[in-house]
């Protein structure tokens, strides 16, 4: 139970991803909701940040053990720099496994002019592959089918001519990391109110639907099934959240809990454009009760912990503001015990001397009083001890 928040602005309300309007059609919303990409949604009822006071300390840092996984945020469309954009940050990718959410198609033989293809319509140029160190792509989000199904395969032909693996279109990935077996299930609230391909499975849950008790058999069914499989370790990587908000609404903490539940070791989350802070979960611990700032499931079994990083904010955007320019590169050590140690990193988008790159906000903090302030809000959100480049 929590106490809902009263008073907020209109605007603050606004969340796209209930699914209950149409930005295409209700103007008015839609401007409304242009203000919350601008200003944001910065507070959260009191049991949510009572609880993530207490969580932020719990945890764990590096340990240098078990097999080490790179997550980014989401990777958007940046009109230049296509092929160079995240060279200053490729240093930071250094996991046994790098791990990403491409949220663009990337289809040469379309339109990539953001003005012409309309509003919330992206298709970058394929060369922004190849500015990408990273692994492992998921293709499934609300911008999968941008230009229609024919852009979405062509993005899988891009993405696979470069040897990236990749899930969540037609099927999950399973993957040999080091010694563990791992996979990668992955999940998108909606694709912005387009009709469904016709010729793709992109595993649509509907997270944001605030008005019932979303259903997720077929997330528990995946995980059950990995685990049966041989997967030493489970990672569920939702796309999904309610955009601009600082903290994720307990509607997802429960469902993160549920996957976690259900076998989840890991769940990284991506689509609110803003860093969240992380949860801790004890699974199997019988003498450890849940409470606020605290989060224990049992699901039977052997005892493990998990962890749930509801969303990483973008890895690359030319969004306005520095809180939405800003993403974490996540640091997560896993065994078969589950988490065993996690990092961040902080990354923010800015013109730089090719166009728009990519940089360690702290190397940007001497020469800017904004990615500064940017920095410090961070280290208090999430808590600085396990932050990579300690303060």
């Amino acid at each position: 139970m929590y106490t809902p928040e009263e008073g907020l602005p209109a605007w603050q309300d606004l969340r796209w991803e209930t699914e209950t309007w149409d930005p295409y059609e209700d103007s008015t919303a839609a401007g409304q909701y242009l203000i919350k990409a601008s200003n944001h949604r910065p507070s959260a009822p009191v049991e949510v940040l009572a609880h993530h006071e207490q969580m932020n300390p719990q945890i764990p840092g590096l340990t240098g053990d078990g097999v080490r996984l790179t997550f980014v945020g989401d990777v958007m469309w940046l009109g230049d720099s296509w092929d160079n954009f995240a060279l200053p940050v490729a240093g930071l990718l250094d996991g046994d496994l790098r791990v990403g959410n491409l949220e663009t198609p990337t289809d040469p033989d379309q339109s990539q002019d953001i003005d012409e293809l309309g509003l919330f319509t992206f298709n970058a140029p394929p060369a922004i592959l190849d500015g990408l160190a990273l692994d492992l792509l998921q293709l499934n989000n609300n911008h999968s089918v941008d230009v229609g199904d024919d852009g979405l395969e062509a993005t899988l032909a891009e993405v696979e001519s470069r040897g990236f693996e990749h899930t969540g279109v037609d099927a999950h990935a399973r993957l040999a990391v080091g010694d563990l077996t791992i996979s990668f299930l992955s999940y998108t609230w909606g694709i912005n109110g387009k009709p469904p391909s016709e010729r793709h499975e992109l595993f649509v849950v509907p997270f944001g639907h605030l008005d019932e008790v979303v259903d997720l058999s077929s997330v528990e069914a995946d995980i059950q099934r990995e685990r049966s499989a041989g997967a030493d370790v489970v990672v569920v990587m939702p796309h999904w959240g309610f955009e601009y908000e600082y903290y994720a609404d307990p509607h997802f903490l429960q469902m993160g809990r549920r996957m976690v539940m259900a076998g989840a070791d890991l769940v990284v989350g991506q689509g609110p454009h803003v860093v969240q802070p992380a949860e801790l979960c004890h699974v199997n611990e019988a003498d450890i009760e849940p409470a606020v700032g605290v989060c224990s499931v049992q699901s039977g079994g052997n005892s493990r912990t998990a962890l749930l990083l509801p969303s990483l904010g973008n890895f690359s955007t030319i969004q306005p503001t520095v809180e939405v320019q800003t993403g974490i590169v996540a640091t997560v050590e896993v065994g078969p015990e589950g988490v065993l140690g996690a990092g961040w990193e902080a990354v923010s988008t800015i013109t730089g001397g090719d166009g728009h790159e990519v940089h360690a906000l702290t190397d940007l903090v001497s020469s800017s009083t904004e990615h500064a302030g940017e920095l410090g809000r961070l280290r208090a959100h999430l808590g600085g001890h396990w932050e990579r480049s300690t303060p």
